[in-house]
Formats: structure tokens, sequence, C-alpha cells
């Protein structure tokens, strides 16, 4: 892609003053656009600069895969469903999220204080003694969360450790958890609240909220131990609940085919092609 490279000229940063980074860039590669964020930004503040971009050449990347690189620090929760739903709007795929931290720049380095590089022995002594120090009290670990324990589920921050992730439940109403990988969660999502994966949903539980899967992707499943949703996502097909819905008593699993979600009792093996998937 020739044109993409020399794009890569053509799009300018958004300048925030001489210290502070951008929210966003986006540069053109050989394997398509690359989005790279700064994760200190705000929601708004990254969504902005990615639109304001993209609105000046809206056919130009039409159809290309997007390779979102996040520096500093993760994602704010909701910050990746709304790059998606920028990426539905302009017919771009995401097929990469990647966390890494920002290199510390020469300057900064030359600020930071030097350290002292003396051989054995020739550290000079201090006048007087001082009195050694008391011994400090020790540590004591606090116990690992068991499977079994039911506390509040925290808004989770985004690409923390991408693969699968396991997380004790309930998720409450208002909390929004979200994940770039599988999700397993012990427990029942409450109307009102929200899982995100970039991979595949699996509840062990009712799943009365929102749940969206396979975010950025082509193929996914949301499999429930009940499953009662507000709404279903999964990758960019949408399903609602209708008022005349009867709540299942067994298993189930969701899944998107032939542009529409298809619910069935989940027996025992991923329908389909579903296993390519994990």
């Amino acid at each position: 892609m020739e044109a993409t490279n020399a794009v890569a000229e053509t799009i300018p940063a958004l300048s925030l003053g001489d210290d502070a980074p951008p929210p966003a860039i986006l540069r053109g590669t050989a394997r398509g656009l690359e989005i790279v964020i700064d994760g200190s930004a705000s929601t708004t503040a990254i969504t902005a600069a990615v639109m304001k971009r993209l609105d000046e050449a809206p056919t130009f990347f039409r159809g290309s895969d997007v390779r979102i690189r996040v520096e500093d620090k993760p994602l704010a929760p909701g910050c990746l469903a709304r790059l998606d739903e920028i990426a539905v709007m302009f017919e771009l795929r995401i097929v990469e999220v990647t966390a890494v931290k920002r290199p510390v720049s020469p300057a900064v380095e030359a600020d930071a204080v030097p350290q002292t590089n003396l051989a054995t022995g020739s550290m000079p002594s201090p006048a007087v003694e001082e009195a050694p120090a008391p011994p400090a009290a020790p540590e004591i670990a606090a116990p690992a969360p068991s499977l079994t324990e039911s506390a509040p589920v925290a808004v989770a921050e985004v690409l923390e450790a991408p693969g699968t992730r396991i997380v004790v439940g309930p998720v409450r109403s208002g909390v929004i958890l979200e994940h770039a990988g599988h999700l397993v969660l012990f427990g029942d999502i409450n109307p009102g609240a929200e899982v995100r994966a970039t991979g595949n949903i699996v509840v062990l539980g009712r799943l009365r909220g929102t749940a969206h899967a396979g975010i950025g992707g082509d193929v996914g499943f949301i499999l429930a131990l009940r499953l009662e949703p507000q709404q279903l996502r999964i990758c960019r097909q949408v399903a609602r609940a209708a008022d005349s819905d009867t709540p299942g008593t067994e298993p189930e699993i969701a899944y998107a085919t032939g542009g529409s979600i298809v619910v069935e009792r989940y027996q025992g093996k991923l329908p389909g092609k579903l296993a390519t998937s994990i």
C-alpha cells in the first residue's frame, strides 16, 4: 500500500503544547492504519482526535485494518468500545490492540540523579557511628481472593494482561468491565451492568445486563448458565431482548452468523466454526 505509506506524512499530530503528547496519532503503514494513543488522555480527547483525522480523509482508509497502540497507561473504561463504534462508522476493522510503555526521552535521563560508581571499600566512613535501625515488622500478605467470594467487581482497566481473564462477580449495576481477550465470570451480571471483551465471554451465572463479545473481530460467542440479557453485541451484530421472551432454564450460547445473532441451548460443544475464536 504505497498510498498508505505516503499518508503518514500528510496527517500531522494534534499539538497540545511542548510537553503534553497528542491524545492520538494516525499513521499509514504497509499493514494498514496504525493509531497511537496516549493512555493518559481522556476518552473524549482520544475519540475527538481520531474522528478529526478520519473526517479529513473518510474514504482513503475505508476497508483498512486498524492496529491500536496504547502508550503510557491502559485505556479508560469505555474507550475501546467508542473506538470500535468509530471504526464501524468509517468501515474500518480493529484487528490488533497492544499496550506499551512510552520510552524515556534522553533529556529526562540527563536530569536524573547520577549514581555513584565506587569500588568496594572506597566509600568514606561516617565520622559518628550510627545506631542500627530497629528491624522492620514482618509484612503479612493479604489472602488471595477465593473463587467462591461474592465481593462487588470494581470497574476494570483495559489491556492489563491480554489473554483469558477470570473475574469473581457479581457485576453490579453501573459497572463497566472491559478486557482485551477472553473473559470468564463467576457470578451474575446484574441489569445495568456491562461487560465487554475482544474475545469470548463465559458467564457462570445469570447474564441480565449487557454483553459485547468479539470487539473488532468476525467471530465470537457469549455463553451463560442463564441468558436473560438487556442487550447482546457480538462483533458488529446487535440483539435486544423482547418483552415477550421467556427466560430459559438451561445454559445457552449466542453467536453471530449470517448477519444476525443466534441463541440456542448449549449442548456441550461449540456450534459451527466457533472453536476458531478460542
